[in-house]
C-alpha cells in the first residue's frame, strides 16, 4: 500500500498556507511540506525494485490532497496528459518560452512555493565563477582563486550546479578571469536561472510539471559533457541528475522477460560516472559497455546519443545494451520503458538523443564475463628520412589496416597532427581479449609494411591489463581529461566501409583526409564498428550510419583567448567548409551526435539518418508542447533562439516557436 509521505504536515500546512497567502504571511517549511509519496519499491511496470529515490514519487493522489487542501496556485504542478487528438492543437499553440524578461516570469513567492514542495531542492541560479567579479554578491578573492585552480577538470564542473565542460556555445557568460577575454564581465547569461537539484523521483516531476504549466524553457544537466549547449540555457529551470546515484548488481542469470535476455546485468542510476559502473563491474569479474572519460555518465546524454566505446567493436553501441529504462515523460509521469512498456520510446531513448524525450532516472544493461586487454602506442612524423609524401603513404598504410582490426573485435584511438611536422600517433590501439604478444602478432605485418616504406617504429610500447577497468586507468588517466574550456569547436563524420571496398573511393577518402587535416592542423579518429550482436536489441534509433562504419574523424577549429564572437562564428564556419571534402565522400554517412559540430549542414539526417522522420512523430506525439529542447535535437527544428550570430549559437537568447 502506497504511503503519502506528506500527509502528516500538509493537512494542516497547506490549509494553512491558503489563508495566510491572503493574510500576506510567507509560505514557509513550517506550513508546507515536500509534496512525494512513498511507493512500494516493487511496483515498477520493468520488474525491477525502484532505486529508494524512485519510490518517492509524485502521484494523483498527491495532487488531489493538494487540491484538497486548496494549496495555492496547485494547478501549476497539475499533469498533464497527451490527446492524441489535440497534439496539432498544443503544438501549433505554442508561444514564446516565458523568459525572465517577460511581465509572465513567476513571481519570487511562485519559486519559493515550488522551492517548499521540492524540500528545499532549488537553487538560484549563479555562475560558478560569479566569486571572481565584484559585482556579484560572492565576490572573494581567495574563493575564486580555488576556483580558478579547479576550473578546467570534468570533476569540479560536474560537481557545481551550472557547471559544463564547454562554455564556448553556452555563451562564455562568466569564466575565471584569466582563462577568458581581456575586460570580460560575469553574466548569467546562457545559464539556467534555477537548478533543481534532484535527489528524488517526486523533485524531477514537479519541476516537468511546473516548467510545462508555465511555459518555462526546461534543461537537463548530468554531468554536462555534451558539445553542443544541451545542458544549458538562458532563463531556463533546470533539472540536475548528477545525484542519481545507485549500483545494483542483477545478478550473472537475470531473466529479462520483454527482450528473452538471460545474463548477468546491472541497474544503475542515471547519474552514475563511468568509473563507478567499471569499478563495480570488475569486482565480480565482469566488465560493460561504455566511454573511455571516467567522469560520463553513462545514462545521460552518452547512452541517448548512441554511445561509442573500446568495447564497441565486440558488442555493439552502447545503447544496445540497454534492457530496461525508467522515466519521467514531458506530460510529468513517471513509467518503464522497455520492449513491452512504451516500445516506440525505447526505441527513441536509445540514440535519439539527450535532452529531448524524458529525464531517464535510472536504467538495465547487460554486461559480459571480463576478458584481458592489451594495448600498442606508437608513432612516427615527417623528418629527415621522411617526407611528407612518404609519411601520408604510411597514415595511408594505417588506414587500409582498420577493417581487419575492427573486425578483430579491436578499437583503434590516434591522432594525426600537422601543427607542425606532421605526426601520426597512435593512443592507443586497444585489443579486447588479446594479450601484448598476440597483438605484437597481429601488428606486424603493417610495420613491416612501414618500414618497406623508410619509416621506422621506434617507440612501440604493448601493454598488458586484466580487463576494462584497469585499461581505462592505465590509458587515460584523470589528469588527461579538460573542462570549462571555450577556445575550440569540433567537427565529427563517420566513414562506411564500403569506401574501404573500392579502391577509388578509399583514394578519394584518404586524399580528403589529408587535404583537411593540413588546413586545420589536426585531427583524431577511432578506428571502430558496431559489431552486431544477437543478445541484445539493436533496433533502436542510433543513426544508421553507424552500423557501416569504421572511422569515426574528429576535426577541429580553435581561437585565441581574445578571440570576439564575430572571430569565433568566422573559425566555425571555416570548419563547416573545412570538412566538407568528408560530407563528399561518404554522402549517405552521418556524424556521431554526441562528438559533433553544432553548425553540421543537414543535422537531421547526419545526426540520426533514416530514422529522423519516425523520431519526430514520436516527438510530437510525447511532447506536444515542446517542453523539452536541445540544440540539434529531434524537433529542434521548430524552436528558434533569439539574436543570435550565424555560426556563433548561444543559448543566451529567448526560445520561440518558429
Amino acid at each position: 500500500m502506497a504511503r503519502l509521505a506528506f500527509v502528516a504536515a500538509l493537512s494542516l500546512a497547506s490549509l494553512a498556507f491558503a489563508q495566510t497567502i491572503q493574510d500576506g504571511v510567507e509560505a514557509t517549511e513550517d506550513n508546507v511540506a515536500p509534496a512525494a509519496e512513498t511507493v512500494d519499491a516493487d511496483s515498477a511496470s520493468s520488474g525491477i525494485d525502484y532505486f529508494a529515490y524512485e519510490s518517492s514519487q509524485l502521484t494523483t493522489d498527491v495532487i488531489s490532497n493538494l487540491t484538497t487542501y486548496n494549496l495555492s496556485d496547485v494547478t501549476l504542478f497539475n499533469f498533464t496528459d497527451t490527446d492524441a487528438e489535440t497534439t496539432a492543437e498544443k503544438r501549433w499553440g505554442r508561444v514564446c518560452k516565458t523568459h525572465p524578461t517577460d511581465k509572465s516570469w513567476p513571481a519570487r513567492s511562485t519559486w519559493n512555493l515550488l522551492n517548499l514542495l521540492l524540500g528545499g531542492a532549488l537553487v538560484e541560479g549563479i555562475p560558478t565563477a560569479a566569486p571572481c567579479y565584484s559585482n556579484w554578491p560572492q565576490y572573494n578573492e581567495t574563493t575564486c582563486a580555488s576556483i580558478t585552480s579547479q576550473w578546467q577538470t570534468p570533476s569540479y564542473q560536474l560537481s557545481q550546479p551550472v557547471g559544463i565542460q564547454y562554455y564556448i556555445f553556452e555563451g562564455v557568460s562568466c569564466l575565471p578571469p584569466s582563462l577568458t577575454r581581456t575586460g570580460a564581465n560575469c553574466t548569467l547569461g546562457g545559464m539556467p536561472s534555477y537548478v533543481v537539484k534532484a535527489t528524488n523521483v517526486a523533485q524531477i516531476q514537479l519541476a516537468v510539471n511546473f516548467a510545462r504549466n508555465l511555459n518555462l524553457r526546461l534543461i537537463v544537466k548530468n554531468k554536462g559533457h555534451d558539445f553542443k549547449a544541451k545542458s544549458s540555457g538562458g532563463g531556463a529551470l533546470s533539472i540536475w541528475t548528477n545525484a542519481l546515484q545507485g549500483i545494483q548488481y542483477l545478478g550473472s542469470t537475470y531473466k529479462h522477460g520483454p527482450s528473452g535476455y538471460k545474463g548477468p546485468a546491472f541497474k544503475i542510476g542515471s547519474g552514475v560516472e563511468a568509473l563507478a559502473i567499471y569499478s563495480a563491474a570488475d569486482k565480480l569479474g565482469l566488465h560493460v559497455v561504455g566511454g573511455n572519460t571516467r567522469t560520463v555518465g553513462i545514462g545521460g546524454g552518452y547512452i541517448a546519443g548512441g554511445g561509442h566505446s573500446p568495447l564497441l567493436s565486440k558488442y555493439g553501441m552502447a545503447a544496445d545494451q540497454v534492457l530496461s529504462m525508467e522515466v519521467v515523460l514531458p506530460n510529468g509521469r513517471f513509467v518503464s520503458v522497455d520492449e513491452k512498456n512504451y516500445p516506440d520510446l525505447f526505441f527513441a531513448l536509445r540514440g535519439g538523443g539527450g535532452s529531448t524525450w524524458g529525464i531517464v532516472t535510472s536504467l538495465v544493461i547487460r554486461a559480459y564475463p571480463r576478458t584481458p586487454v592489451s594495448t600498442l602506442t606508437y608513432s612516427f612524423s615527417v623528418g629527415d628520412n621522411i617526407s611528407t609524401e612518404v609519411f601520408w603513404n604510411g597514415v595511408n598504410a594505417v588506414f587500409a589496416k582498420f577493417p581487419e582490426y575492427a573486425d578483430a573485435g579491436m578499437y583503434s584511438y590516434f591522432s594525426v597532427s600537422c601543427l607542425g611536422a606532421c605526426t601520426f600517433s597512435m593512443a592507443p590501439q586497444w585489443a579486447n581479449d588479446l594479450v601484448a604478444s598476440s597483438l605484437q602478432n597481429l601488428s606486424a605485418p603493417l610495420f613491416n609494411e612501414l618500414a618497406s616504406l623508410g619509416i621506422t617504429i621506434t617507440n612501440a610500447v604493448y601493454t598488458d591489463y586484466t580487463g576494462v577497468l584497469n585499461a581505462i586507468n592505465g590509458t587515460w588517466t584523470a589528469s588527461s581529461e579538460t573542462g570549462g574550456v571555450w577556445n575550440f569547436n569540433t567537427g565529427s563524420r563517420l566513414f562506411p566501409r564500403s569506401n574501404w571496398e573500392n579502391a577509388t573511393q578509399l583514394a578519394a577518402q584518404n586524399a580528403a583526409l589529408r587535404t583537411s587535416v593540413e588546413a586545420a592542423g589536426m585531427m583524431l579518429g577511432y578506428n571502430m564498428k558496431a559489431a552486431t550482436n544477437p543478445t541484445v536489441n539493436q533496433d533502436n534509433a542510433v543513426n544508421p550510419a553507424w552500423r557501416e562504419t569504421l572511422l569515426h574523424a574528429l576535426l577541429g577549429a580553435t581561437w585565441s583567448q581574445d578571440a570576439t564572437p564575430a572571430d569565433v562564428a568566422a573559425a566555425n564556419k571555416k570548419l563547416v567548409e573545412t570538412m566538407q571534402p568528408w560530407r563528399d565522400v561518404s554522402p549517405d554517412a552521418g556524424a556521431y551526435l554526441n562528438e559533433a559540430d553544432i553548425n553540421e549542414p543537414n543535422w537531421q539526417q547526419a545526426f540520426y539518418g533514416s530514422n529522423y522522420d519516425y523520431l519526430y512523430d514520436l516527438k510530437q506525439k510525447y511532447d506536444p508542447w515542446g517542453v523539452m529542447w536541445a540544440p540539434t535535437a529531434v524537433g529542434s527544428e521548430d524552436w528558434n533562439m533569439t539574436g543570435q550570430i550565424a555560426y556563433y549559437p548561444t543559448q543566451n537568447g529567448k526560445l520561440c516557436p518558429v
